[in-house]
């Protein structure tokens, strides 16, 4: 029980959660990204698609267009950021480009980990559902097989709370986004 407070201290220090993908990101992808990235209107250019869950689940990975936690590695990003003269500019030259507040907002969601169901602030901390036993920096992989490493900083809410070994930073992941071992390591290390 000796964990508790460091959980609680640690999940006050987390940072909120101020984006909302179903109020804040879908908009955008949805106006700025569909005409052409939409599994919905049979257009995946570049392989992209962007309006399904499933298909997000294919793109928000450690080796996708977006990186959940590093906007530098999220190509999607940078390509929305270069000039209109670019030639690999998203959306292309002449089309509906994302305004400056749009880029700013889907920066800040990929720096708070690219969540499909999080958003808003991050609820008061309520008991903890488990706390972080001692370990080292982990292999966590995705449902879809893409793989990061992390610390193991405890479970709240169904999901997994994981410190970014890259940036040091603490995302909520979603157990079901787990591979079913990756959801077995964190079942492990809760003690359940």
């Amino acid at each position: 029980m000796k964990f508790i407070p460091f959980f609680c201290l640690l999940l006050a220090c987390l940072p909120a959660s101020a984006v909302d993908f179903s109020r804040e990101i879908k908009p955008i992808f949805d106006q700025k990204c569909y005409a052409c990235h939409a599994v919905s209107k049979g257009k995946t250019k570049g392989d992209v698609a962007l309006d399904t869950p499933e298909e997000l689940a294919k793109v928000i990975n450690a080796d996708g267009p977006i990186v959940p936690g590093d906007p530098a590695k999220s190509n999607l990003l940078t390509i929305c950021k270069l000039p209109d003269d670019d030639s690999d500019v998203m959306p292309p030259k002449g089309k509906n480009r994302l305004t400056d507040a749009e880029v700013s907002k889907l920066e800040s969601w990929i720096k708070e980990g690219a969540s499909l169901t999080g958003g808003g602030s991050m609820p008061a901390p309520a008991a903890p559902v488990a706390t972080a036993p001692a370990g080292g920096v982990q292999t966590w992989t995705s449902s879809d097989g893409r793989s990061l490493q992390a610390t193991f900083a405890g479970m709240k809410d169904g999901g997994v709370l994981l410190k970014m070994a890259s940036n040091g930073e603490v995302f909520l992941v979603p157990l079901s986004r787990l591979s079913p071992e990756s959801q077995q390591q964190a079942k492990a290390a809760a003690g359940q």
